[in-house]
């Protein structure tokens, strides 16, 4: 148990030294709801969100993606990592529960705010806000009130 537990730490100490390299994240996000996010980073600046997910854990499902920026950078804790905070815009597509009348289909347009800590490992952890305003079966309120807290694995 002793050296699988040595062997893990080696491995994230060895990872960390490259965690700013990564160009792929994979993750999860937690709020009205479970998404899997998956990032590509195109630079330090600025990169692509993708999501797929339920919608209040029921049957309502959706995926969206956004172009984002990063606005801010900060080295509060240089020891755990850097700080940061991003923005973007994008668009979402989905289904949502309509109770008795069935299923729907709904299409908008999104904003995201994150705001997080890039660990020296290869673990990102931030919260959003990412309201979104949908154009069909007047579902747009229901849009503006998604805050997550999301973990991504990067690689």
């Amino acid at each position: 148990m002793k050296k699988i537990l040595l062997l893990v730490v080696a491995v994230v100490f060895a990872t960390s030294a490259f965690a700013q390299e990564h160009k792929n994240s994979i993750g999860l996000r937690l709020g009205y709801g479970a998404e899997l996010q998956y990032e590509r980073h195109f630079s330090s600046e600025n990169y692509l969100e993708a999501n797929l997910g339920l919608h209040g854990f029921g049957r309502s499902f959706f995926a969206n993606a956004s172009y984002n920026w990063n606005l801010c950078d900060w080295n509060w804790t240089p020891n755990a990592g850097r700080w940061f905070l991003s923005a973007g815009v994008g668009a979402a597509l989905g289904t949502w529960d309509r109770g008795d009348d069935g299923i729907g289909f709904q299409a908008g347009v999104l904003g995201d705010v994150a705001f997080g800590i890039r660990f020296n490992a290869p673990v990102t952890l931030s919260i959003d806000y990412r309201p979104t305003i949908y154009f069909l079966h007047n579902a747009w309120a229901s849009g503006l009130y998604t805050f997550g807290l999301t973990c991504t694995y990067n690689f």
